[in-house]
C-alpha cells in the first residue's frame, strides 16, 4: 500500500513538472526550455522514421498492409477448420466405437457375478417338502 502511494506521488508530480514546462515554453511562443538538444535530436530521429515509412507504404502501396492482414487471417481461418475437422473425424470414430461396443455388450451379453449367485441359489434351494420337514424337526 505504501509503495503503490509512492509510485502515485511521483507520477503526479512528474506530471506537474511536464505539464508546467509545456505551458511555459508554449507561453513563450513554442520555444524549448528543457533538454533542447536532445529533444530536437529526437524530432529529426521521428522526421526520418516517418519519411522512410511513408516511402515504403507508396512502394509498396495502400493496400499492401491490408493484404498481408488478410492473408494472416486466411492463414488462421484455415489452421482452425482443418482443427476442426480432425476433432469431427476423431468424434465420428469414437461414436462408431461406442455403437460396436454396445452391439458386442448386447449381443455377448456374459452373465455377471452377480447373475452367477442367483443361477447357483436358484440350483440349491431345497424343495417344498424339505423345507417342511426342516420346520418340523423331525
Amino acid at each position: 500500500m505504501f509503495t503503490a502511494l509512492i509510485y502515485l506521488l511521483c507520477s503526479v508530480l512528474a506530471f506537474v513538472v511536464i505539464v508546467g514546462v509545456f505551458r511555459l515554453e508554449t507561453a513563450r511562443g513554442g520555444k524549448r526550455i528543457v533538454l533542447v538538444k536532445l529533444r530536437t535530436s529526437l524530432d529529426a530521429a521521428v522526421i526520418s522514421v516517418r519519411s522512410k515509412i511513408s516511402k515504403v507504404d507508396t512502394y509498396l502501396g495502400r493496400g499492401f498492409a491490408r493484404l498481408m492482414l488478410h492473408y494472416a487471417a486466411h492463414g488462421v481461418l484455415q489452421r482452425l477448420l482443418d482443427f476442426i475437422g480432425r476433432t469431427e473425424q476423431k468424434v465420428e470414430h469414437l461414436l462408431r466405437r461406442n455403437k460396436q461396443v454396445a452391439t458386442d455388450i448386447r449381443i455377448n451379453k456374459n452373465k455377471t457375478h452377480l447373475d452367477k449367485i442367483a443361477e447357483h441359489k436358484q440350483e440349491v434351494a431345497l424343495t417344498e417338502e424339505q423345507k417342511l420337514k426342516m420346520r418340523s424337526h423331525e
